[in-house]
This record gives structure tokens, C-alpha cells and sequence, in this order.
């Protein structure tokens, strides 16, 4: 099954005709046991993400020369993950070094490593069916275990934060292709509508701040994308937004209880879950202060800001508990400074330039498609991991490290492969290049 199905579009990618069936075969069985255990066994799930980062170091010899033609979009993104990892390893030397400042550069440096499997992702283009059943098959395993579990918030065996966020990432990906993809067969379309309603429960069912905030946000960009591209289906995006809006607003109670915890503050009780947040939050403003540049380095929140919550009267005795102030913008600013912020900005702006540039030069034909496909779900796992970051440090976690990476090369490398192909297709016929 693997082999009909990853076998396709190789040959022309690779530029000969000899066929490449195994290397495919390969990274899809990998990249689909990562998905299936990521969250539910993440042991096994961090394993396969090592597994997937060897495959791409010794994939290496398999590169020639026009493997390494970049185009400019493209060496943004690799250009930003490589310097996320750098400055993190500069700031490493900037705090003694435990075994706490280990992990995180272990986390952080995910990016700068996973590099080489970008260059031999986009060597291959994976048949595209198999990857929506794919990601559709987790969204429903994800749901299901939900629906199932005895957990007041179901989360498999992960935080019910990172737990919900890519349950969400996971459930619009399906809704995208509904949105999208011409011509689908019933089966397919049942599919991809039972994928993103349990993946939305799961993503329900966690409680998470940060998924909840992100569905309005994603509602509000895919009705006015649909709106400005003058797409058909506009207004069963705006059915699918206002049903995905009630159901926040569902949550009234966690809603009402974040109102009442933010006037408690304000009257200075700090004592909810919210204010030892705001007081988080305030902890790591003064360390900014101190350090704006370059930052404390890595590991360097949880024992300063315990010493500002000791000589604080009246601070959250949470501050300092965590290794994070549960914020990426403010995390990435304490250990690493204004310089920090610049790479983790880039690090959302590289991948969002090459998928909104693909999406824009994308046509209307079955190729075309698929393109705007992988560039909206690549965009809504940017806009899922923007606004979850504001409640959650992201990338000192290797499950959001993992799947993030994974999923924007994973996106771009189709992206690239297709363009490529629609290059030849054209330079053969004399017309003009297409740019993706």
C-alpha cells in the first residue's frame, strides 16, 4: 500500500527516470507513526521525530547538486530555524549550565538539526490522499480517545494545553480540505466532516485558553480569505464559523471565571489561576528590563524570578515554580533578549511568507488545490501557535517543538515540489514559469 502510494510524482521530481519508491515509503510509514503516537504514547512519538531527523542526515548522499537550488522563500525558512537554534546556543553560555539549560537547548536546537529533512523532503511528492486520510485518522483517534477518558480534561499522555492546541491544528486541517478541494468523493467528504468535529471536541474537551482564543481568529481569516478570493462556498464558511464562535462562547463558565479572576487582580488578589499568570508575567518584565539585549540566558527564569517573588510582598507563589512565565514572547525575551524576540518572530514569518506566497500564485487546477492546501494549513498552524503562545511557552516543549517543525517542513516541502514540477511541465510546453 505504502509503496503505490508514495511512489507517485518521484521520477519526476528526482529528474530521471528510475523510480525512488523506497525513501518515500519510508518517511510516510515514519511520519505516520509519529502523528498516531505524539500525543497518546509521546514516548514513542519523541523517538520517531529522532528517527525522522537520522533518516534526514542520511539522506544527505542522495543530494546532487540542483538539490540545493534554493528558492528565496525557502532560505528564509531555513534561515530562520538555523538562527532560532544559534542564538539559542549563544545564550546557553550565558547561565550556568544544568541540566535544565540542557533540555532547553536540546528543544531549541530541534530546528537547526531537522534542516537536512527539509532537503530531502522536497525531493518527493507524497501521494496527497493518503496525507488527508492521514491527518483526518489522527484528528478521529485524537477525538475519540477524548470522548472515552474518565479525565475531567482528557489530554492523552500529554499537558491538556498542548494536548488541545494541535488537536486543533489537527481538526481544521480536515476542514480546510472541505473548504478547498473540488470534486470530493462522499466517502472523503464524511470523512474529512467526522475528522474535524472530533478534533474540535478534543480541542473542547481540554479547556485550553489558548485553542479556544485561536478558533474565532482562524473563522475570522478563512471567511475573509474566502471572501476576497470570491469563493464559492463563502457562506458555508460563515455557517462553519458561527457554529465554531457558539461553541466557545459555550464555555461560559471558564469564560465568566477568567472575568472574575482579572477584577480580583485589579483589587489585588492574585491568588487565581489567572493572576499568578498576570503575576508571571510581571516578574519576567522586570528581568527584561534588566537584560533587554541579550537576555539572562537560558533556564534563567524559574530561580530569578523566585528571587523577585521573595523580595515582592503579596506576589503569586506560583512565580518561579515554573520554568516559564507560561508566555513564548516573554520567555524567549528573558533568556534571550530583544535579540531572542527577533528570531522567534522570524521564526513565524519565514514559513508564513513562503505559504502566503504560495497561496497567492496558486491557480485553480488539481495541483493548484493542493497547493492552497498546504499553504492554509500551514498558515492556520502558524495562527494556532501565535495565539496559543501568548498562554503557553511553545518552544521549550518537545512536543510542540516536534510537531511544529515537522508539519511547516513537511507543508513547504510539498509546496516546493509541486512548483517544481508545474516549472518543468512549463519550461517543456515554452510557457512561463509558475512561482511558489
Amino acid at each position: 500500500m505504502f509503496q503505490v502510494l508514495a511512489s507517485v510524482g518521484c521520477s519526476s521530481v528526482n529528474g530521471g527516470n528510475k523510480p525512488c519508491v523506497w525513501w518515500p515509503m519510508l518517511l510516510l510509514f515514519v511520519f505516520t507513526v509519529y502523528l498516531l503516537t505524539m500525543l497518546t504514547i509521546p514516548l514513542i512519538g519523541k523517538a520517531v521525530a529522532g528517527v525522522l531527523l537520522l533518516l534526514g542526515v542520511c539522506g544527505l548522499y542522495r543530494l546532487k547538486k540542483q538539490y540545493y537550488v534554493l528558492i528565496k522563500s525557502e532560505k528564509w525558512l531555513l534561515f530562520s530555524f538555523a538562527l532560532f537554534s544559534v542564538v539559542s546556543i549563544v545564550s546557553f553560555f550565558y547561565w550556568p549550565q544544568t541540566r535544565d539549560a540542557r533540555m532547553h537547548l536540546e528543544d531549541y536546537v530541534t530546528f537547526m538539526m531537522l534542516l537536512p529533512l527539509y532537503l530531502l523532503l522536497r525531493q518527493f511528492r507524497f501521494n496527497f490522499m493518503f496525507l488527508i486520510v492521514l491527518f483526518s485518522a489522527v484528528a478521529v483517534e485524537l477525538g475519540a480517545l477524548s470522548l472515552l477518558s474518565n479525565d475531567a480534561r482528557p489530554s492523552g499522555c500529554v499537558n491538556p494545553m498542548r494536548y488541545g492546541n494541535i488537536s486543533l491544528v489537527l481538526a481544521v486541517i480536515p476542514l480546510v480540505a472541505i473548504l478547498l478541494l473540488r470534486n470530493k468523493v462522499l466517502s472523503l467528504k464524511l470523512l474529512l466532516v467526522v475528522a474535524s468535529v472530533l478534533g474540535l471536541v478534543a480541542c473542547f474537551l481540554t479547556q485550553s485558553r489558548g485553542a479556544l482564543l485561536s478558533i474565532p481568529v482562524l473563522a475570522f481569516l478563512y471567511g475573509v480569505y474566502l471572501y476576497r478570493a470570491g469563493h464559492p462556498r463563502f457562506l458555508m464558511a460563515l455557517v462553519v464559523g458561527a457554529v465554531l464562535v457558539v461553541a466557545v462562547a459555550s464555555q461560559q463558565d471558564r469564560v465568566q471565571r477568567s472575568f472574575s479572576s482579572i477584577e480580583r487582580y485589579v483589587q489585588g488578589d492574585s491568588s487565581s489561576a489567572l493572576g499568578a499568570r498576570f503575576d508571571m508575567f510581571k516578574a519576567a518584565g522586570i528581568l527584561i528590563k534588566e537584560r533587554p539585549l541579550w537576555g539572562h540566558g537560558l533556564n534563567s527564569y524559574s530561580p530569578l524570578a523566585t528571587e523577585i517573588r521573595k523580595n515582592t510582598p503579596g506576589m503569586n507563589h506560583e512565580v518561579g515554580r515554573w520554568s516559564n512565565p507560561h508566555n513564548e514572547i516573554l520567555q524567549v525575551m528573558v533568556e534571550k533578549g530583544v535579540i531572542g524576540l527577533i528570531t522567534l518572530l522570524l521564526l513565524f514569518a519565514a514559513p508564513g511568507y513562503l505559504f502566503w506566497q504560495a497561496l497567492k500564485n496558486a491557480d485553480d487546477s488539481k495541483a493548484g488545490q493542493q497547493v492552497k492546501f498546504y499553504a492554509v494549513s500551514g498558515l492556520s498552524l502558524l495562527v494556532v501557535y501565535a495565539v496559543a503562545g501568548q498562554s503557553v511557552a511553545l518552544f521549550e516543549h518537545d512536543v510542540f517543538n516536534h510537531f511544529f517543525a515537522l508539519m511547516v517542513l513537511l507543508f513547504a516541502s510539498q509546496i516546493r515540489v509541486i512548483g517544481y514540477m508545474g516549472e518543468r511541465a512549463a519550461e517543456e510546453s515554452g510557457r512561463g514559469l509558475p512561482s511558489y
